[in-house]
């Protein structure tokens, strides 16, 4: 519903659009600029009418499965049910890539008459294909939790990152003949810090546009009023220069963010991190690794760090500072007392340090990791709007040098409807993830 509502409001949007074209008196820019919001505001009529259409609905729970996508309507009850599998399957796009995705497989002797584009093989048995995890509306994790409390011992999850979800810390110490280090900080107090690194960002995200876009387009303009050739050469060199400022500054808490989500394995003398579909190993013995401080790198805040010498691991909250558990601290030093390297027994002096040392910051506060994914999400949908910002900018420059040069503004207009395309698409993600979290939270209090 909150979709049909969005894109009928962004359809009336686009249509006022489409109308000012045949306004009498219009200038060529303003004809240009309105035409290419025209096609923004359409593209995402189609992303979200799509979305809100589209009849896919799959319910479990302990009588069996009711799947409803698209004209393929089937209930099937567990014990018609042989297995159910994710494991990754190719999909084609720019390259190869591979998603997981979610199976069943029935019993012998059962039918489950699935359409062509649904049906599959898993193990040399027929199965169905329901749909890939990558939809923004599952939580991966969390989602085969749920599914492994209703399948049983049916379940079988043949992607790494997904298995160890499965698996309590014990077994997965056996598994890899290791301890596991959790993501860290873990549940609802994770999500919190991520608020706060995107907070930050968005900082820096307003400082980049004020002190980087702005000065830039005003420049090229400015220049192209000179001449023409002097006003591209800005815009190259200023592109190059936004570029470089975006890269130094707005990324500057990314890779902390990506931490926080990073679970990591000892095992052996390595420390082993699943990231996505790949799998990075770090040698604890090969002599490199440091203790950093809080503030010795910029972009983690108030957290001690792990590097190689760059940064692998938090070992405390950039938020508040709080450090990792004792015993985790304790076993990641155990490993690097034993290193034949001077370096790595630095480490381990460093981080023992750590482990006695009593708690800063805010202690461990409750919540519900799921209505603190939802706000996350929330204030990630506030970002099609700073882009909205950026890409309108570079059409009001295009659109106001497009009468005065001959070649420059048109070329300028002409590279922000690529740009205005990829921000619609932008939003659309943004909007259906956003969907798909309050839907999350939905299902869940119900």
């Amino acid at each position: 519903m909150l979709a049909a509502v969005l894109a009928a409001s962004m359809a009336g949007f686009a249509g006022y659009l489409v109308s000012l074209q045949f306004t009498v008196g219009g200038s060529v820019s303003g004809r240009l600029f309105t035409g290419a919001m025209s096609l923004v505001g359409l593209l995402m009529v189609v992303g979200l009418l799509s979305y809100a259409v589209q009849r896919f609905q799959v319910g479990v729970d302990r009588d069996g499965w009711r799947v409803r996508i698209g004209r393929y309507r089937r209930d099937l009850r567990w014990a018609e049910i042989s297995a159910v599998v994710i494991e990754n399957r190719e999909i084609q796009g720019r390259g190869r890539r591979m998603v997981a995705a979610l199976y069943l497989v029935p019993e012998a002797g059962v039918s489950l008459d699935a359409p062509g584009d649904m049906r599959a093989t898993v193990d040399g048995r027929p199965a169905v294909r329901l749909f890939d995890l990558i939809d923004p509306k599952i939580e991966e994790q969390q989602f085969v939790r749920d599914l492994a409390s209703l399948a049983g011992d049916r379940l079988e999850v043949r992607v790494p990152r997904l298995s160890v979800v499965l698996l309590s810390e014990t077994l997965r110490e056996r598994l890899y003949g290791g301890r596991a280090l959790p993501a860290f900080p873990p549940g609802a107090e994770g999500v919190r810090t991520q608020r706060w690194l995107n907070r930050r960002r968005l900082l820096l995200f307003a400082g980049w546009y004020l002190f980087a876009v702005l000065p830039v387009l005003l420049l090229t303009a400015v220049a192209a009023g000179w001449h023409e050739l002097l006003g591209a050469a800005a815009a190259v060199l200023g592109l190059l220069a936004v570029v470089a400022a975006y890269a130094a500054f707005v990324t500057m808490f990314s890779r902390a963010a990506d931490l926080v989500d990073t679970a990591s394995m000892l095992s052996g003398t390595e420390m082993v991190q699943v990231i996505g579909d790949r799998t990075h190993r770090y040698d604890l013995h090969g002599g490199t690794v440091v203790v950093l401080p809080p503030g010795a790198k910029r972009g983690y805040g108030k957290a001690s760090l792990l590097g190689f010498p760059h940064v692998v691991l938090l070992l405390g909250d950039p938020r508040t500072g709080r450090l990792r558990g004792h015993d985790d601290l304790l076993a990641l030093s155990a490993v690097l007392r034993e290193s034949p390297h001077e370096a790595d027994r630095v480490a381990a002096r460093d981080i023992d340090s750590l482990a006695v040392r009593p708690q800063v910051g805010d202690p461990m506060e409750p919540g519900d990791a799921g209505n603190a994914r939802l706000w996350m999400a929330l204030t990630k949908a506030g970002r099609i709007l700073a882009w909205a910002v950026v890409v309108g900018s570079v059409m009001l420059t295009g659109g106001w040098m497009l009468e005065s040069t001959r070649y420059l503004g048109g070329a300028v207009l002409f590279m922000s409807v690529p740009l205005a395309t990829l921000w619609a698409a932008y939003a659309l993600y943004r909007t259906l993830a956003l969907l798909g979290a309050a839907w999350q939270v939905v299902r869940r209090n119900h």
